[in-house]
């Protein structure tokens, strides 16, 4: 959520930049999917290299290869953002209570990409689709999806209370909604769009009954983010020791010249008074530093 909303305000910026300088160097597309060939003009202008959204071109998909993933985290649409993130922290809460917060992760991301693969299927095998050049994806829907579906299957008599008063099981409401994107995908405002919350609802599905049967779907994801998260932990205990030996340094040439400093006090009063004239904890001072 905290990355979904950082690149949403971030996004926001950049437009009201672009708004306020009538600049027209950096443009999303916006909602679920949008026809390349249908677009308005400033949409067509998209950067290839700079957009976050993800495109049914294979070509373009090869040119920003981050877009597979930078695309589940993308909303341009306060609405379209506040939605998934709503739904993201409830249906996330229900199946974290079930397997954890490190297993949300990985759901969430093949979650996405699972949207994703289907969505780009659909416009480049399916010709009620292919009347489009090329179609662009964006936002959390897919991977939200999975969430919702996974908890369903994993705990399917959950009650929920939608708007704080209508009481239904959450096994419904996966239905409901995966219904209502079944029946969407021929209004063709956001045909894209529904086709990836189908394909984000079928790996949540596919991925609770693999857990059912003792299976970690998913693993080698959480595998690799514990890696990348050793590697910034060497770095840390790299900096944090180097930092600690630098310390130590200076701590040395302080006590050092604090040492010395002693030293001739004592000295110059042996010089003065003679060495009865010292103290016994002087003495010992100065004999413990004679053997140094």
């Amino acid at each position: 959520m905290i990355i979904n909303a950082g690149i949403f305000v971030l996004i926001q910026l950049v437009l009201l930049l672009q708004y306020v300088t009538k600049s027209h160097v950096v443009h999303l597309p916006v909602g679920g999917v949008t026809s390349g060939s249908n677009a308005p003009n400033w949409l067509q202008r998209i950067p290839e290299d700079l957009t976050l959204a993800a495109s049914s071109d294979a070509v373009t998909m090869l040119i920003r290869p981050w877009s597979f993933i930078t695309h589940m985290f993308t909303h341009i649409q306060f609405g379209h953002f506040l939605f998934n993130m709503v739904a993201l922290y409830t249906m996330g809460q229900i199946f974290v209570s079930i397997l954890g917060s490190k297993k949300l992760t990985s759901l969430y991301i093949m979650g996405g990409l699972s949207g994703f693969v289907l969505f780009a299927l659909a416009f480049n095998f399916l010709e009620v689709f292919q009347r489009n050049h090329e179609s662009y994806v964006l936002g959390a829907s897919a991977a939200v999806m999975a969430v919702t579906v996974a908890a369903a299957t994993l705990r399917p008599k959950q009650i929920l209370y939608l708007f704080g008063a209508i009481k239904l099981e959450l096994m419904w409401l996966a239905a409901i909604l995966v219904l209502l994107d079944l029946v969407s995908v021929r209004d063709g405002v956001n045909s894209g769009g529904h086709i990836g919350h189908i394909g984000g609802a079928a790996y949540g599905y596919f991925y609770a009954l693999q857990v059912k049967k003792g299976k970690q779907p998913g693993i080698w994801i959480n595998r690799l983010m514990d890696k990348i998260k050793s590697l910034f932990n060497k770095k840390s205990m790299t900096v944090a020791s180097r930092n600690a030996r630098a310390k130590s340094d200076e701590q040395f040439n302080l006590e050092k010249k604090a040492r010395q400093k002693k030293i001739d006090e004592i000295l110059d009063r042996i010089g003065k008074s003679g060495y009865d004239s010292l103290t016994k904890q002087e003495k010992d001072f100065l004999f413990q530093n004679s053997q140094k």
